[in-house]
This record gives C-alpha cells, sequence and structure tokens, in this order.
C-alpha cells in the first residue's frame, strides 16, 4: 500500500494548481522536458563524449526549471494586459505583443538578478565585463526565443481549439433554437387554430380580425426574416414578442396579461432572436392561468432586460421542457460572454438577460 504524507499532497496540490494557472497539461511538461534534455545533450557532447557524462540529469532539471520561469513570466504578462485591455479574443498580433513584451521583462528581470547574486558574492567583475555579460544575454535570448515560442504556440493553440468548439456549440444551440421557433410557427396545428381564429373574428369582429391578420403576418415575417441571424435589435425582438403574445392572447381568452415596463427606454442593442418570445412563450407554456388566478407576465427595461411571471405551474409538465432556456444560454454566453440569471420559486418565476453590444456580427 501506498501512503502519502501531508507535504507529499501539499506539493501534489501547489503543481496542480501551477499547471492550471499556465494552462498546461503533463504531455506538454514532459515534451517541454525532453527538449530542455536534448538542448543539454547537444552542448555537452561537444566537450565531453563520455556517455554518462553527457546524460546526468542535473543541468536538464535546472534548464527546466528555467523554463517554468520563462511560462510564469509569460503568462502573468498576458493576465496583466487581458485585464488591463479587457481583451476578449486574441489575435497572432496580440501574442506577438504577449512575446516582446515578456521578452522584455524577461531580459531586465534575469540581468537584475544575475546583478544582485554577483553583489553578494563579490564577482561583479567576473560576471559583468563586456564579454561574459554578451555570452549570457545570447543565451538567455535563445532560451526565451524557443521556449516562449513553443509555450505561446501552445496557448494559441489550445485558445483557438476552444473558440472552434465554442463556436460549434453555439451554432448547434442556434440551428436548435431556429428549427424549435420554425416548427412551433409553421406547425399545421398552429395554422389551423389561428387560421379558424381569424375566420370566427371575421364574422364576429371585423377590426380585430383585421389586428389579428397584422399580428400574424408580422409574426412570420420576422421569423423568415430572422431565422438564420445571430442577434437582432432589441426594438424588434420586443414587437415580435408582443405580436406573438397577442396571438395567445386570442386564444386563452384574457387569462394571460402582459406588460412592458420602461419600453420607450430601449437602448440601441441587440440580442438573440426569438429570446423574448421564448420567455413569453414558456411562461403561458409551463402555467395554468385561469379567470380567477391569471398570469401576469412582465418584461423590464433597466441595465439588463428582465423576464417575470407569477408561478401557478401545471399538474403534467413536458419532460422535454427547459431545451428552449438552456440554448438561450448558450447563445448569450458565446455571443457576449456574459450568462443569464435564471430564479425560480414556488410562487415566481424570473429569467434576467444581460445586454449584448452592438458591435457583434449580426
Amino acid at each position: 500500500m501506498i501512503h502519502y504524507s501531508f507535504m507529499d499532497i501539499s506539493y501534489f496540490a501547489a503543481m496542480k494548481r501551477l499547471f492550471n494557472f499556465l494552462g498546461i497539461d503533463g504531455y506538454f511538461t514532459v515534451f517541454i522536458f525532453f527538449i530542455s534534455y536534448l538542448l543539454i545533450i547537444d552542448s555537452r557532447i561537444k566537450v565531453d563524449t563520455h556517455i554518462l557524462n553527457v546524460l546526468k540529469p542535473d543541468a536538464p532539471i535546472a534548464q527546466f526549471l528555467a523554463v517554468f520561469v520563462i511560462m510564469i513570466l509569460i503568462k502573468l504578462t498576458i493576465n496583466y494586459i487581458q485585464r488591463k485591455h479587457d481583451l476578449k479574443i486574441h489575435t497572432a498580433k496580440t501574442y506577438l505583443i504577449y512575446f516582446s513584451v515578456s521578452f522584455i521583462l524577461y531580459l531586465i528581470i534575469s540581468n537584475v538578478f544575475s546583478l544582485v547574486i554577483a553583489t553578494l558574492f563579490n564577482t561583479i567583475l567576473r560576471n559583468f565585463n563586456s564579454h561574459t555579460l554578451l555570452l549570457n544575454n545570447v543565451s538567455r535570448i535563445v532560451e526565451f526565443t524557443l521556449f516562449g515560442s513553443i509555450y505561446l504556440a501552445y496557448l494559441f493553440f489550445n485558445e483557438n481549439s476552444k473558440y472552434k468548439t465554442e463556436i460549434t456549440k453555439y451554432n448547434q444551440a442556434l440551428s436548435s433554437s431556429a428549427i424549435q421557433q420554425l416548427k412551433a410557427q409553421l406547425n399545421p396545428h398552429f395554422l389551423f387554430n389561428n387560421l379558424n381564429t381569424l375566420d370566427e373574428l371575421i364574422e364576429e369582429d371585423p377590426a380585430k380580425a383585421s389586428a389579428f391578420l397584422h399580428h400574424f403576418s408580422e409574426l412570420y415575417r420576422y421569423s423568415l426574416i430572422t431565422s438564420e441571424k445571430k442577434l437582432v435589435p432589441l426594438h424588434d425582438e420586443m414587437q415580435f414578442a408582443k405580436n406573438y403574445f397577442e396571438l395567445m392572447a386570442h386564444k386563452y381568452l384574457g387569462y394571460y396579461y402582459l406588460e412592458i415596463e420602461n419600453e420607450h427606454l430601449i437602448p440601441d442593442i441587440f440580442v438573440p432572436p426569438f429570446c423574448l418570445q421564448v420567455l413569453v412563450e414558456n411562461a403561458i407554456e409551463h402555467n395554468l392561468a385561469l379567470a380567477k388566478t391569471p398570469v401576469f407576465i412582465t418584461i423590464s427595461i433597466s441595465d439588463k432586460i428582465t423576464v417575470s411571471n407569477n408561478s401557478i405551474p401545471k399538474k403534467h409538465q413536458k419532460k422535454t421542457g427547459g431545451r428552449a432556456l438552456k440554448n438561450l444560454a448558450t447563445q448569450f454566453n458565446l455571443l457576449g460572454g456574459k450568462n443569464i440569471r435564471i430564479d425560480s420559486s414556488d410562487t415566481h418565476f424570473k429569467v434576467t438577460l444581460p445586454f449584448i453590444n452592438r458591435n457583434q456580427d449580426v
């Protein structure tokens, strides 16, 4: 049986935190050590042909630790620049900036550290003459260029792989959301019910029939125009949600009510298509409203968008419920880097949507 002491556990935990901070794994670490070993072997074999001397692990380990110092410095530089300039997307140009800044810092810090050591041991004349200083700095430049480039290339590759995975997830969520909406709106049952309602209104109240037909046509026009877009203006999405609710109001005979707070304050921002309509539909589909206990749906605009309703849950909920909210959360996260917030209790349900800036690709 293998026993681990507290010191062993602390060491492993510290190494795990370091690996997580640097964004590397065991395979990359082994690769770096292998490169360090090859460099040392190459330099030793030129001056010593004895195989045991060439393969001694002392220098490769020291070289390996120096590489970790380079990676830590680069990672600290990246984190600082990202926070200072609020960088979300990194290009080859930004990685070149990371390399240049950390390269300069490495040369300054390593020379200052060497100067401190030389001062403590009174070896300044030996280690800081022009010839020795030039050789040491050339070695540092080669060392940083090699290992710094490998590390940055590794980070760049991982980031691009992660970005491609997120784009794939987003496209899947967008496609699923669009298909669900189009299926619901082009469903023969949905069409039949609304055309039936329209037929009844034509006989009973031509004015209401005209208004119903307007909302009905706007619903389909918006769906066809925006089904392939990533973002739409909030004002358009708000109008679409209202048109959808007007159709549902005729079906449920006033058991559901929609109120929009601060509609005149709608900012010039963009949101994923169908996001408000999905939440209005969610409130209608998952609550059983009656004449004595209606459901009140509120859309509020402030520094965010809030859609809330009182809860009167149906006894038998659909097993597939929640997929629309998951798709919505994925879209907001990938398009704006922000999360939606869902607050649910026995009496109320609320979803808070963050704003997405206009400088997105629509």
